[in-house]
């Protein structure tokens, strides 16, 4: 329970962080001092990756033209900033210390918390992408292309690993950074709709779930999906952070346990 107070003090909902190296380190790292070449590597390649099926997936697109207006290929823009992005954070420490500018400690610049934002933002919107995908439109029995898994599973699948791995932080009342970036595509899919927008099949609605010429099924939609499934998954995702951090305490308490118990010392605490 204090942890869960802990969360809605009010400053939890800023971007303050005394710890920048936990943006450019694996979870799993004790000496949370040193930036890994190998965390470097992942960045580089899982940026890589998803930079290149962005690429491929708006060349094969039959309608080019309507690209923009979907929520899954923004949501898939924005995890690949986000993973772009992410290679600066470690290289921007390495630099710092190069430079001896670190001697008291990593700076917190803008770039971290612009790196937060985007991280935040992404975690939710690729679960919520997949979740109204394959629960919602995805059709049995259509057919399931290379592609459609890689931006409706495969963002999800990323995004779990990326918490599992990496030694980001998560905060409850961090919520409105997606919920800012949701609130303003259900904006935009009204007035493109109220301006007479179609989709790429010629319908006045970009999905069907928001067809603004059907509120009976639109505004249930938008309402649970704002105030209870959003939150829930928000919450999930803050747990699983707590879940990581806590196995990996335990881990290492266990280690340096065992090695106490070998040298003969008292064991030392190292905080995770």
């Amino acid at each position: 329970m204090k942890t869960i107070r802990q969360e809605f003090r009010k400053s939890q909902f800023n971007f303050k962080y005394d710890k920048p190296q936990d943006f450019a380190v694996w979870a799993w790292q004790i000496d949370r001092e040193k930036i890994s070449g190998y965390f470097i590597f992942y960045r580089f390649v899982t940026a890589a990756f998803f930079l290149s099926v962005l690429v491929a997936n708006g060349s094969i697109s039959t309608t080019p033209t309507y690209f923009f207006i979907y929520l899954t290929n923004l949501g898939f823009i924005i995890q690949t900033l986000h993973l772009v992005v992410s290679i600066a954070i470690p290289i921007e420490l390495v630099l710092q210390k190069a430079n001896n500018e670190a001697a008291d400690g990593f700076k917190w610049t803008l770039l971290d918390r612009f790196s937060w934002f985007l991280y935040n933002v992404t975690n939710l919107l690729s679960i919520a992408i997949s979740v109204i995908y394959w629960f919602a439109l995805f059709t049995p029995g259509s057919g399931l292309s290379a592609m459609n898994f890689l931006v409706h599973g495969f963002n999800s699948i990323m995004s779990i690993c990326d918490i599992l791995v990496s030694g980001r932080p998560c905060r409850l009342m961090h919520f409105y950074h997606p919920l800012v970036v949701i609130l303003a595509y259900i904006a935009f899919s009204s007035i493109y709709w109220a301006a007479g927008g179609v989709n790429s099949n010629g319908n006045s609605y970009i999905y069907p779930v928001l067809d603004w010429d059907n509120l009976g099924l639109t505004v249930p939609f938008v309402t649970i999906g704002l105030f209870i499934a959003l939150p829930v998954v928000h919450t999930l995702l803050w747990s699983l952070h707590k879940l990581r951090d806590y196995l990996l305490r335990s881990r290492i308490k266990r280690k340096f346990m065992a090695k106490s118990v070998t040298d003969g010392q008292d064991n030392p605490v190292y905080e995770l």
